[in-house]
């Protein structure tokens, strides 16, 4: 994974497998969160930090949810 910083922007340059391998991890995020929400053995606050890396994740990535694969996926690759 390249990153470049320019002025007014940034660029993340990355293999294919790279960015399947970050749709792998926003799944285990997104596993990780509902457990953590139906136990309730952390902080709100923490459970509220991790939501917001999810969310941020996706935008990130132009992620959608898929309904019926349960997964985040490439937006547009339904």
């Amino acid at each position: 994974m390249k990153t470049k910083i320019l002025k007014n922007k940034v660029t993340i340059d990355m293999s294919v497998s790279e960015y399947d391998d970050l749709f792998k991890y926003m799944d285990k995020l997104d596993s990780m969160l509902n457990t953590l929400q139906e136990t309730n053995d952390l902080w709100l606050s923490d459970v509220h930090n991790l939501s917001s890396l999810r969310w941020e994740l996706t935008k990130l990535l132009d992620a959608e949810w898929n309904q019926d694969t349960y997964r985040y996926v490439k937006r547009g690759s339904k």
